[in-house]
């Protein structure tokens, strides 16, 4: 557990003095201020404009996920992974510092980008009230669901490179706007990339049926649950025999 902080206190000190830190506070800044200006001049339902914020927020996450991930791992081959695998004990905290210190830039970057809208819309735009719970929900969720998408994309860029990640975020990007739609019924259980949106659309949908005073539906997303839970642990546990193997990768791109 020390060195494990030690790793998260190095991981924290590499990237404190490079593009990492800005990029998790420019990225959601410039999408909000889009969304608002875009918004001030449209007469949308509230429930198609929110919703329609957290679903670009969420299809994009994918590939935002995979260009922090290669701006992590670039740090590393610098020096041809020597001090990111050889001065560990337990040769696991290093992965684990890196996906923790990512995974808690990305947790501030989607509060930033969802509690910064809905005060846009609320106080700038005086649309709707703002309504903690809901942020805090949708903040949560989002985070949640895109775990997975950091272990992948570590794996990816540790093994594969830089180019492979990227294309592959920009894939699960499309693939997660799809799963929106009739297409993704019955599939996107299974698809680590479309969590984020299918569960924003149930939260969003029981929120809006319950301000209506309406009953929201449910079906079946207890098994659903369930299932995400066995996919994003497949996930992990695979990443973890691969890592415990891993002895760097030759930096040539």
């Amino acid at each position: 557990m020390k060195e494990l902080f030690r790793y998260l206190r190095g991981e924290r000190l590499k990237m404190k003095h490079t593009i990492l830190p800005g990029f998790h506070e420019a990225v959601p800044l410039l999408g909000i201020l889009l969304f608002l200006l875009y918004y001030r001049g449209t007469a949308y339902s509230r429930q198609s404009e929110l919703s329609g914020y957290i679903m670009v927020l969420t299809t994009a996450f994918p590939l935002i996920i995979s260009i922090v991930c290669v701006l992590s791992v670039s740090l590393e081959e610098k020096n041809h992974f020597q001090v990111f695998l050889g001065t560990a004990v337990k040769k696991r905290n290093a992965f684990l510092a890196k996906w923790f210190i990512l995974s808690g830039m990305g947790l501030g970057a989607v509060i930033l980008a969802v509690f910064g809208f809905m005060a846009g819309y609320s106080f700038i735009l005086g649309k709707d009230k703002f309504d903690f719970g809901l942020c805090s929900a949708v903040s949560v969720c989002m985070w949640l669901c895109g775990q997975g998408q950091y272990v992948i994309h570590l794996y990816l860029n540790l093994s594969g490179g830089k180019s492979i990640s990227m294309c592959a975020g920009a894939a699960e990007s499309l693939v997660s706007a799809l799963m929106l739609t009739g297409l993704g019924d019955g599939i996107w259980p299974f698809l680590p990339c479309a969590f984020g949106g299918r569960w924003e659309d149930c939260l969003l949908k029981g929120w809006f049926a319950g301000r209506a005073n309406a009953k929201p539906l449910y079906p079946y997303y207890g098994r659903i649950l369930l299932i995400n839970i066995v996919v994003m642990a497949g996930i992990i546990g695979l990443s973890a025999v691969w890592f415990y193997f891993y002895e760097g990768r030759r930096v040539d791109d």
